[in-house]
């Protein structure tokens, strides 16, 4: 294990130093600061070759956390087709929902309409003597 200032762990490990910082704070590196403000970080130099260097097939194997870009591109279309599912689902409720609202709307309506007073209604021969 060495000390090591950010820029150097990060050139050791074959991440930017942004990332050795991140890995500080989260607590799967240990770091301290020195007497000037630098970030130190701890990394075991044999541990951090070992990962860099390729397999036999020239390739170094994925971490677990990686993936491969096909299955990336894969999981990508998934979501797309989901959110493609959600939006058509939120169109559909979108317009049900103006739908009710309308209805509620002509329902107020029609229940104000009731509760109107009927004006009397003169006959035909009141209207046409013009009286009242």
């Amino acid at each position: 294990m060495e000390k090591m200032t950010l820029t150097d762990a990060g050139a050791a490990l074959g991440i930017s130093p942004d990332a050795v910082r991140m890995r500080v704070k989260r607590g799967t590196m240990r770091g301290e600061k020195d007497a000037e403000g630098r970030w130190l970080v701890w990394v075991n130099t044999e541990a951090a070759e070992a990962e860099r260097e390729p397999d036999a097939s020239g390739e170094r194997e994925p971490e677990s956390g990686e993936q491969s870009a096909e299955a990336l591109r894969a999981r990508i279309g998934e979501l797309e087709r989901r959110l493609e599912e959600l939006s058509e689902e939120r169109d559909f409720l979108r317009t049900q929902l103006n739908n009710l609202t309308f209805a509620q709307g002509m329902a107020a309506q029609a229940q104000a309409q009731k509760a109107l007073p009927n004006p009397a209604r003169r006959s035909w021969w009141a209207r046409l003597l013009g009286r009242g």
